[in-house]
């Protein structure tokens, strides 16, 4: 591949006896194909300086190049056109991925300059490159990070040239002052497994079964069967609740997602072929927005300028064990979502298996540690003794 051949077509009368000639001199030749008042005559690049020296009156041709020889005649005369095509092509890279302009929506001029102050520290500003996917959804979450008492909500979209910058203000609220006497009650049916009152009289009992609404923790202050005080009760209750839980699986599962990896390549395409130049580490799943440069009409060739986004995608075929298994998983989930930090699932059951054509339907029973806790105001009594 490095070494550099020649094929040349030597014409004229009685080629045989210029061929005992070349050998006479010692031009070895790779390879002769004769015709009828011609032979054509492979040669390496020694050989064929020595053949272009000769002073002969046969008619030499150079008719095909092979090896670094082929190369160096395509560099030679198409590089002011590649050069003119990578200038072309890289001045249109950094004119469509430099900002242009920034805008920041929101109502109120402090929220607009705090916004355009925190960008310009990350070099998110005008005349700048833009930033990957993954670098600026990193400088959302820092910018957020930094103001959690200004800001509650911000998106940087990005528009062609121009980024357009939404943020929401964060409104805090008051801390909500207590109305007025309650008592703390279940706020689902189930066995109460610890009660931690801060104030209040607790007048149930662990491993007692109460229903939604039944007071747990009274607001009412009793000695004997008498009421002598109204508090607010609070605390919370954890107990044992149950859920029943379906969930549907594919036998057959496939899904497909963006990942947020995104790059732009040059394309060319020929007869329907894609072929990515310059791309060396290609997706294996991608959705493509094509932007065309050049396209013929006659030829069944195109050059065009895409974006790719990076899809993952899943694609499975599942036995049937398997589904249920995936389904069991699928159905803890939908009760993990609903758990606090110090909730948590005691035991599971699976009750029910419904096949279908193609999917598993399967019903679990769920036992769950939860804070049922839930409130009831009391209407004081006028009877109650100073």
């Amino acid at each position: 591949m490095f070494n550099s051949y020649y094929e040349v077509k030597i014409e004229g009368k009685d080629i045989k006896r210029f061929i005992k000639m070349l050998h006479h001199r010692k031009i070895e030749l790779l390879s002769i194909n004769y015709d009828l008042d011609s032979i054509l005559v492979k040669l390496d690049q020694n050989n064929y300086k020595k053949l272009l020296e000769l002073k002969t009156m046969y008619e030499l041709k150079l008719t095909r190049l092979y090896g670094l020889a082929k190369y160096k005649y395509l560099i030679k005369n198409y590089l002011p056109f590649l050069c003119c095509l990578l200038i072309g092509f890289l001045t249109l890279f950094l004119l469509s991925n430099i900002i242009l302009d920034v805008e920041v929506v929101h109502r109120k001029e402090e929220i607009r300059s705090l916004i355009n102050k925190e960008l310009k520290r990350y070099h998110l500003e005008k005349y700048n490159l833009v930033v990957p996917f993954a670098k600026k959804e990193e400088i959302v979450k820092n910018i957020l990070d930094n103001n959690k008492d200004r800001l509650e909500w911000l998106e940087i979209e990005r528009k062609g040239t121009k980024y357009i910058v939404k943020v929401e203000e964060r409104i805090i609220n008051e801390p909500k002052q207590e109305s007025g006497p309650r008592h703390v009650v279940a706020g689902k049916d189930g066995i109460i497994k610890h009660i931690d009152a801060s104030s209040g009289e607790i007048v149930k009992a662990i491993n007692d079964y109460v229903k939604k609404g039944d007071i747990i923790i009274s607001g009412n202050i009793s000695k004997g069967d008498e009421i002598k005080n109204v508090v607010t009760a609070s605390g919370n209750v954890y107990a044992e609740v149950w859920y029943e839980v379906k969930a549907t699986m594919p036998l057959v599962y496939k899904e497909e997602y963006l990942t947020g990896r995104t790059k732009k390549t040059l394309t060319l395409t020929f007869l329907n072929h894609n072929f990515s130049l310059f791309d060396f580490f290609p997706y294996p799943n991608k959705r493509i927005q094509e932007h065309i440069i050049m396209q013929n009409n006659l030829l069944p060739i195109k050059l065009s300028f895409n974006l790719e986004e990076e899809m993952h995608v899943i694609d499975e075929v599942y036995t049937y064990e398997e589904a249920i298994d995936k389904a069991l998983d699928l159905a803890r989930e939908k009760i993990k979502v609903k758990l606090d930090k110090n909730e948590e699932i005691l035991f599971e059951k699976k009750l029910k298996t419904i096949q279908n054509n193609s999917t598993i339907e399967l019903t679990v029973f769920f036992k769950v540690y939860e804070n049922i806790t839930s409130y009831q105001s009391i209407e004081e009594d006028n009877s109650i003794e100073e």
